[in-house]
């Protein structure tokens, strides 16, 4: 029998060992049937990136599922695993399952530790210390390691200008709601996988939502400053040394102001995100 044919036979195989449970197992848990890596490697024969795209194929189509649990987030981390070992040069699967891992099931850990290997295997492209940029931003609240990983990416073949300027405002960060705007509209643009695309949408419009607040806020207070009064509504915060206009609503509702506590609210959240702190004076 020829290598071509042994190859044939070892994906019909594989293919069979993950369809023999199709009718019972959720798509992502299939992968708990694979062999490990090491017995695979050898059983497809160096055809490793032909059987990886052919597991990439499946996990795409499994993380395309409407629901994804926490136990099926290990199971994208072990899939992503096997394919990246099986082929290390495959930069999609680092890109497109560090987004899922933080995004549809928020497995932190796993989401970094397969963006640190695709790190470790592809150090050119600019892409992956970005994507672990936003994860210390965003889930772990670590502007400073945010900060040298978009750093690192900044310097890399291809990488957009904004990203230097982008790296020395983390670096500067008091966790200001226009950074992470910033932020998120890049990742937005980064990714096409549109249920991502979805969660992200609904962050950028939570952050915008809370610049404004704090917008709002400042302009209270320098309205008593002027006025040696608070104001009886939100309108009266339009005019010279205040505000043009009042902002509008990401999420399509209104901004409520509270004349008793002199405190304002979106009528479309239930409360303000805790990340995002005063400013801190220059």
């Amino acid at each position: 029998m020829t290598t071509g044919s042994l190859l044939v036979v070892g994906l019909h195989l594989l293919q069979v060992r993950l369809d023999e449970q199709r009718a019972v197992t959720p798509k992502l848990q299939r992968f708990m049937y694979l062999p490990q890596v090491e017995y695979l490697r050898v059983a497809v024969l160096g055809y490793e990136q032909v059987v990886a795209d052919l597991l990439w194929i499946q996990a795409i189509q499994a993380m395309g599922e409407r629901k994804v649990t926490e136990e099926a987030g290990h199971w994208i981390y072990r899939a992503l695993d096997v394919i990246t070992t099986l082929d290390p040069k495959f930069v999609r699967v680092y890109e497109a399952g560090g987004i899922a891992l933080a995004t549809l099931v928020v497995h932190i850990d796993e989401s970094n530790r397969i963006l640190e290997k695709g790190v470790q295997h592809n150090p050119d492209v600019w892409a992956l210390p970005f994507l672990l940029g936003f994860n210390y931003y965003f889930e772990l609240h670590d502007d400073a390691r945010a900060a040298d990983y978009i750093a690192r990416a900044s310097q890399l073949p291809g990488a957009p200008k904004y990203l230097a300027s982008l790296a020395a405002r983390l670096y500067a960060s008091a966790r200001e709601p226009q950074v992470a705007i910033d932020f998120l509209a890049r990742m937005y643009e980064q990714t096409s996988d549109e249920n991502v695309k979805q969660i992200l949408e609904r962050q950028l419009k939570e952050v915008v939502a809370e610049r404004d607040l704090q917008l709002l806020e400042e302009s209270i207070s320098r309205y008593r400053n002027l006025h040696k009064r608070a104001p009886e509504r939100l309108e009266d915060l339009v005019g010279p040394g205040l505000l043009r206009a009042l902002p509008r609503e990401p999420f399509g509702g209104r901004y409520l102001y509270d004349p008793q506590t002199q405190t304002v609210r979106s009528s479309e959240m239930k409360e303000r995100l805790q990340v995002y702190g005063k400013r801190r004076p220059p």
